[in-house]
Formats: structure tokens, C-alpha cells, sequence
């Protein structure tokens, strides 16, 4: 492989076809050419050089002046923008160029007709034929095509009900639109600028997997390098994939788990707290199987670059990124959006109308989607990722490291149900696709109120980012993106609006069935198989954490990650969660099970938090009393039987129980009055009470049956 001797480096081999009987192959790295013409060649040109199996493309811009004839190159697929040329030179129609200080000197010779240079490019003893068309530049042609396009966002904000949107457009590594559209806020009517923040949710996963790269640049972690190297303490529910999961399944959504995203969403725990959870979380499939979209293991990618570097990740992102890119106000968490003046308010779409709702705070999964930024400042990113980890002659990123991340590492996405986009994989920290024969690196990202979209055409030196500050059926940003791709590049026009249209209504006709099939399936004539109070209690789940449940009125309610919900009876011993007037709708129409054990009693909670696993089941716990010393004081005593004489004494905050013959054994608590013996699965004991509250006996619960010991002496 021939590199040049400059600090660019440019990755991507171009060989040169078999010749002779031995055969010869070239691996050429493009790099600016210099070359000259007549005053004809003042201008933009779009080239291609004619490589085994494919076409690079590249653009040239020629200026002549007193002192001569200057320009610079792009070669878009490799990552170099607007490098100066030099020894411009020509003779009549011949014209020559040469890119110096490259070994095999590759020399560009061609002859100019018209507006087209063809000739070959030449190095080392290998040729590829290229030519160039004199033409109008990227960033010219994109101002013109979207010459019209306010009027179509404004009719759509109105169409679909969001409040408002932002656009951004770079092309040719320039800034040719950063417009807002609508408002910010309903409740206040302020316009939305490019400079308005908004959340970015999951766009944010480039930017962990950003961070990676650079350590990976650095040598101080591999792509390929297991996670527990790192992460000693870091556990899965699979041994096989505790021991085998790799850095790169972290950011490509390989790790064999589903979502589970109801174990962070609001939940007040820390990042290390749910790293500790990951141990109990099940898989649906097995490690590198497929693909499955995983917040929990990018907020873990972002815990690893914190360890190995012993910064924050968002001290990383800021000094690493934001900073290099004067993006001064983008920021990691809405608490600090809602502080500066101009930042946008979340909205929700319901029955076709939007309203103003809380801001969802996410700082906890922060590497998974917790960035807030304005179009305006998020160019300067587009920009880094189409110059190929380089912006203004500064290098942020090998190359290499960012076109890995740009590079499908796993399949992903459904079978396309049309032509005009296919999905092709999973970069790291990004989703690659084919759109009309343009090969695009994108992203989207929804949380609460937000929805965005991101996308490059690295090939085309052309991006775009779309936000929007509403959640429903909002198909706005990639509609509007979409739409703006097929403009600059000049393709055919295709109504993603009306698309949008039409998904809206097919979700909406899918809905309604499925509350017709769920109601269908309800049994009706059924009630609770206990009274009401019985259901209230603490449950737990050593992943999920814990749900509480309360009886006030004639009703339950349930409290999950702070997210309240009362519980409508649907038949049986099942419930049905129901939001608030107003309130938190992530729990609404979750069924919850109430189970009971082979004595009748309830012990556990289950609800499908998780689609792709079984219900997840959370278990019944104790009182919180039978773990207070001097509440546990009343059972203490002396309780005798005819056949023998036991005592039970307590420790601390537990009881333990004597036997004659027998060692101690320590009491668990199961609920009041219940006790299981610590390391004895099916014996536990029960408390007898009288009418008055006072304990009177100890019932023996075991295998071969139940027996009953008086109370005959107290402390």
C-alpha cells in the first residue's frame, strides 16, 4: 500500500488490473493533483477514476490568476476536502498534472475537449483512465434545489401537528441552509432558530462511538479486544458472552440482549448501578447472533471510555469533540437545555394535536442518547464526519477509525418492501443504507418530545440533520431529509410527506385492531382472588428493580421508576395499567399478574417490560418492619411442642431460631409473621397471633407437614 508522506492518510486501496504473465497489483491512495489548462479550465469539475469493479469520484476546482493557476481536489470516499493543487501545466488540448511527494509519482496526462479532460492517471507503471466535466459545484447546486422548500416544511408542520422544526444542509463541506420552521414552545409561541436546542436522543450514539475511535487511535483499547478486560466487574446473564463480548458489540447492538429499556427509563439509579443490573437481564438470543437495537450497552461503552481514561464520558465528548468543533452550547443533559434562552420544548401528538409536556431527563443513559444541540452547531459534526475525521486542516480521527465506524459490522433492518431505500447494517454508532443508489451513513433519535434524524452522503460530500420538537406519529425529519437528498442530487421526485400520510394511517388502523383483539380476550365476570389490600406491597427484581403497589379507595395503583399508573381490574388476578389525567404515559395498557404460591398467597408480580423474553417476574418482599430490631423483639421467645422445645432469639436485625441437635439457623423474612430457615428450601415458620395482635405460637411449615409449637416463655 503507497501512503503518502503528508499527515493525511486516506485509507480505501485502489488495484491495478493483471498484467503480463506474473501479473501486477497497485494499491493507490488518491491524493490532490496539481494540473494545468487553458482559462477554459476556471472552474468547477466532477471526475471519476476508472478502477477495477468501480468508479472513485472526485471534484476539482481550477482558479487563474496574476500569479498563475491554483485550485484544490476533493475525493469525497476517502475523506480529503478541498486540498491545494499544484504544477498546474498545459500545452495546447494536453493537459498534465501531478500530485507531489507521493512514491510512484502519480502524474494525471489528458486531453481537454469541450468541457471534458479525459486521459489516464499514471503511477508506479500502472494506468487508470479518469475524466473530468466542467459543472456547477455541490454547494451552488444544493442552494438552488432547495430553492422552494419553506413552504413545503411550513404546510407540513401544519399537516402532521408539530410545533416546529430545524434544518441543517452541508454540502461540499459548507453550510448552505441552517433554517428553524414553527415554534420552539406552544405555550409561548417563540420561533424555532438554528441555533434553538434540541434533544438529539439516539443521534448521540455516534458520538460514544466516536470517543471509542479515539482511544482505539491511541492504543489504549481495540475494537476486537473483550469487554472484561476492561470492565473486570463487568457481568452478563451468559457466562459464554461475559467472556467473549467484544468493544465493537457495544456500540453495534450484537450483545444477545433486547432493550430492556424499561429497567434506565426514569429510573433514579446510577450509571454504575445499572451496569451491576446487566448480570440480570436475559437475552433473547445469543452473542454476535443478530442484530438488537440496546441502549444499556452504550451507556456501558461510555462507563468503559470513563475507566480506561478516568474522565466523565461527557468530559471526553466535551474536550475530545464539542471544543475542537466550537460547539460551545451543545450540552449533555435538558436541565441544562432548559437554562439556556433559546432551547425548544417537548410536545406530544396526540389525536392529532400537539401539547407541551415534561422534559424527560436521561443523564444516566447519557452515551445512549442524552446530547441536546442546535442544527446550527451540529454542521460543524456533519462536517468532521464527511472531511473523514478531519475539519479546517485539524485531524480529530484517523480516517481509517471513522470509516470503520461509517461501515456496516452487522446486518440490520427488515427485508426493504421497495427500491427505494435498503437497509444495508449497523456501523458503530451509526446505521448504513443504500438510498437510490447514493450510499448513506445515518441515524435517528426519539425521546421524549423529540425526534430527530441525521444523515451523510460521504460519497457525495453532502449531510443533512432535521429536528424536531414533537413525539407520536411525527415522520417529519427523515421526510423532510429524504426529500431534501433527492433535490440536491438532482433525483426524482418521490412524496415522503404523503409516505408519511399513509404510515400514520396503516399505524393507526393496526392500533385500533389490536385494542379490539386485546378487549376481545378479556374475561368477563371474573374478579381478584383476594381483597384488594393483599395486592399492595413492595416487588422486586434484582434487574428491573422494584414496583410498588397501594390500595387507595376503592382501587390499586402502581409506582414504577417513579412513574405512576392506576390498575383497572381486567379479569382474574390481572390488572391493567392506566396513565394519569395527564400524567406519564410509559406504563399505560401494561398487564400486570398478580401470583400466588402453593399456600394462596400472593408472592410475586409479573409484567412484559420486555417483548422479545418471558414476563418479567418480581418477587413479593417483606415488610420492611421484619428488618427493624425492635419490631422483631415480639417474636423472641421460648415455644414448646410435645416432642420438643425451641427458641427463637434475634441478632441484630434477624431472628434466628435454636432446635435441640441442630445448628442456629437465621430467619428470612417472606411477609408478616413468615419466615424461611437460611439455607433449608422448604421449611419456614409462621407467628400465631391472638385477636389481639399478641404471638402466641410458631407453626413449623416443612415438607412433611405443619406443626405447632405454644409460646411459653417471653424475653
Amino acid at each position: 500500500m503507497i501512503r503518502t508522506s503528508s499527515p493525511r492518510r486516506l485509507d480505501g486501496p485502489i488495484h491495478r488490473p493483471a498484467t503480463g504473465a506474473a501479473g501486477v497489483m497497485l494499491a493507490l491512495l488518491l491524493v490532490p493533483a496539481a494540473f494545468a489548462a487553458d482559462q477554459d479550465l476556471a472552474g468547477h469539475w466532477n471526475g471519476t477514476v476508472e478502477l477495477p469493479g468501480q468508479e472513485l469520484e472526485f471534484d476539482v476546482d481550477l482558479r487563474s490568476g496574476s500569479d498563475g493557476w491554483s485550485g484544490d481536489i476533493s475525493i469525497p470516499a476517502q475523506g480529503l476536502r478541498d486540498v491545494p493543487l499544484a504544477g498546474i501545466e498545459v500545452e495546447g488540448d494536453s493537459v498534465r498534472f501531478a500530485i507531489p511527494g507521493i512514491p510512484g509519482e502519480p502524474t494525471f496526462e489528458g486531453t481537454l475537449a469541450g468541457d471534458v479532460v479525459e486521459g489516464d492517471l499514471s503511477q508506479g507503471g500502472a494506468t487508470f483512465p479518469f475524466s473530468m466535466t466542467s459543472g456547477v459545484d455541490l454547494a451552488t447546486r444544493a442552494r438552488e434545489a432547495l430553492e422552494g422548500i419553506d413552504p413545503i416544511i411550513e404546510q407540513a408542520l401544519e399537516d402532521f401537528s408539530v410545533p416546529g422544526l430545524a434544518l441543517a444542509v452541508v454540502a461540499d463541506d459548507e453550510v448552505v441552509l441552517a433554517k428553524g420552521y414553527g415554534v420552539r414552545d406552544l405555550g409561548t409561541g417563540e420561533p424555532v432558530t438554528e441555533d434553538t436546542l434540541f434533544a438529539i436522543g439516539s443521534t448521540t450514539k455516534a458520538f460514544a462511538a466516536f470517543v471509542l475511535g479515539l482511544l482505539v487511535d491511541e492504543g489504549k483499547i481495540s475494537w476486537d479486544q473483550p469487554v472484561i478486560e476492561l470492565l473486570p466487574d463487568f457481568r452478563l446473564h451468559d457466562d459464554h458472552a461475559t467472556r467473549r463480548l467484544k468493544v465493537k458489540d457495544l456500540v453495534r447492538h450484537s450483545s444477545g440482549l433486547p432493550r430492556h429499556d424499561a429497567v434506565w427509563y426514569n429510573s433514579p439509579d446510577s450509571r454504575e448501578e445499572l451496569f451491576a443490573r446487566l448480570r440480570h437481564l436475559e437475552p433473547s438470543r445469543d452473542l454476535g447472533e443478530t442484530f438488537q437495537y440496546q441502549n444499556l450497552m452504550f451507556m456501558t461503552a461510555g462507563l468503559l471510555a470513563e475507566r480506561v481514561t478516568g474522565k466523565s464520558w461527557e468530559e471526553l465528548v466535551r474536550e475530545r469533540i464539542l471544543d475542537p468543533l466550537d460547539m460551545e452550547r451543545t450540552n449533555f443533559s435538558v436541565e441544562t437545555s432548559k437554562q439556556d434562552p433559546n432551547h425548544a420544548a417537548p410536545h406530544a401528538i396526540e389525536d392529532q394535536e400537539a401539547r407541551v409536556i415534561p422534559f424527560r431527563n436521561i443523564d444516566t443513559i447519557g452515551p445512549a442518547g442524552s446530547i441536546n444541540s442546535s442544527v446550527s452547531e451540529m454542521t460543524q459534526w456533519i462536517r468532521l464526519q464527511l472531511g473523514g475525521g478531519e475539519i479546517g486542516g485539524e485531524r480529530l480521527i484517523e480516517t481509517a477509525t471513522l470509516q470503520s465506524m461509517h461501515t456496516p459490522q452487522i446486518a440490520a433492518g427488515s427485508y426493504p418492501t421497495d427500491g427505494t431505500t435498503l437497509p444495508m447494517g449497523y456501523g458503530y454508532g451509526w446505521m448504513t443504507e443504500a438510498h437510490r443508489g447514493h450510499f448513506v451513513v445515518q441515524h435517528g433519535g426519539g425521546i421524549d418530545g423529540f425526534i430527530s434524524w441525521v444523515a451523510l452522503l460521504p460519497h457525495d460530500g453532502l449531510g443533512v440533520v432535521a429536528y424536531t420538537n414533537a413525539t407520536g406519529m411525527n415522520p417529519l425529519p427523515t421526510a423532510v431529509a429524504r426529500t431534501v437528498i433527492d433535490r440536491v442530487l438532482g433525483l426524482e421526485e418521490i412524496d415522503y410527506l404523503q409516505k408519511g400520510r399513509d404510515a400514520i394511517a396503516e399505524a393507526l388502523a393496526a392500533q385500533a385492531e389490536a385494542e379490539k383483539s386485546s378487549e376481545a380476550k378479556r374475561q368477563e365476570g371474573t374478579s381478584p382472588s383476594h381483597d384488594l389490600a393483599e395486592y399492595a406491597g413492595t416487588y422486586a427484581h434484582p434487574g428491573y428493580g422494584e414496583v410498588e403497589v397501594s390500595q387507595g379507595g376503592d382501587g390499586l395503583s402502581v409506582v414504577y421508576n417513579g412513574i405512576p399508573a392506576e390498575l383497572e381490574h381486567w379479569h382474574y388476578d390481572t390488572f391493567n395499567a392506566q396513565k394519569l389525567e395527564g400524567g406519564d404515559p410509559a406504563l399505560d395498557d401494561t398487564k400486570i399478574i398478580f401470583r400466588l404460591d402453593v399456600n394462596g398467597e400472593i408472592s410475586e408480580l409479573e409484567a412484559q417490560l420486555e417483548a422479545a423474553v418471558d414476563a418479567i417476574v418480581f418477587e413479593r418482599q417483606p415488610d420492611p418492619r421484619l428488618f427493624e430490631g425492635e419490631y422483631l423483639d415480639q417474636f423472641v421467645g421460648v415455644y414448646e411442642s410435645s416432642t420438643q422445645r425451641s427458641t427463637v432469639a434475634r441478632s441484630g436485625d434477624q431472628l434466628t431460631l435454636s432446635l435441640p441437635g441442630q445448628p442456629i439457623y437465621r430467619l428470612e423474612p417472606i411477609r408478616e409473621n413468615e419466615f424461611e430457615l437460611q439455607g433449608m428450601p422448604g421449611f419456614s415458620v409462621e407467628f400465631v397471633r391472638d385477636d389481639d395482635g399478641a404471638v402466641t405460637a410458631i407453626r413449623f411449615v416443612q415438607p412433611n407437614g405443619i406443626f405447632e409449637a405454644k409460646r411459653v416463655e417471653e424475653p
